[in-house]
C-alpha cells in the first residue's frame, strides 16, 4: 500500500493556498480546499486537496470523510452549474501523489471524443502550454464556481 510521501505536492499546494500564493484557489473548506486544475483543456477542471494527508479515502475518520466527500459534491455541483457542462467526471487516483485529492472534470459532447477518459485527451508538450491555468483567462472562471459555491454551501446549512 502506498504511503504518504515526503516533499508531497498536495502539501506544498495546501501551503501555497493558505498563504495567499495559489493562483487557482476558489476556496478553502472545513475538509479541503478547493482549487482550478493546472490545465483548463476541459474548461472548470477542478481539484479538491484534502486537508489530511491521508493516501486513503477510508484512512480519514469517518466525520471527516463524510464532509470531504460533501465538499467534492458541492464543488462538483458548482464546476457543473457555473459550466453549463452535460456531464461530470470524477477521479481521485493516487497512483503518483499518495496524498488523498478528488479530480472534477466538467464533460461536454463537444469533447474531442466524449466517451473516452480525460487523461488520453489532454494535450501534452507545447500543445498543453495553450490550456495551462492562466490567471487573466481562467479567473472569471475561477472566480464564478467560487460564487457558486458559496451559494450552495449557505444553502445547505
Amino acid at each position: 500500500m502506498a504511503r504518504h510521501q515526503d516533499n508531497c505536492e498536495i502539501c506544498r499546494r495546501l501551503g501555497d493556498a493558505r498563504e495567499g500564493r495559489h493562483a487557482g484557489l476558489i476556496a478553502e473548506l472545513d475538509a479541503g480546499v478547493a482549487v482550478l486544475g493546472d490545465s483548463q483543456f476541459f474548461r472548470g477542471y477542478s481539484v479538491l486537496l484534502c486537508k489530511t494527508p491521508a493516501t486513503e479515502l477510508h484512512e480519514l475518520p469517518r466525520a471527516s470523510r463524510l464532509q470531504y466527500l460533501e465538499e467534492m459534491a458541492q464543488l462538483a455541483e458548482a464546476v457543473g452549474r457555473v459550466t453549463g457542462c452535460d456531464k461530470l467526471n470524477y477521479e481521485c487516483l493516487g497512483n503518483q501523489v499518495h496524498h488523498l485529492h478528488f479530480h472534477v472534470f466538467p464533460r461536454r459532447g463537444s469533447d474531442p471524443d466524449p466517451k473516452a477518459p480525460v487523461w488520453g485527451q489532454m494535450p501534452a508538450g507545447a500543445s498543453a502550454d495553450a490550456h495551462r491555468f492562466d490567471p487573466s483567462r481562467d479567473g472569471p472562471m475561477k472566480d464564478a464556481i467560487r460564487r457558486e459555491l458559496s451559494t450552495i454551501r449557505a444553502s445547505s446549512r
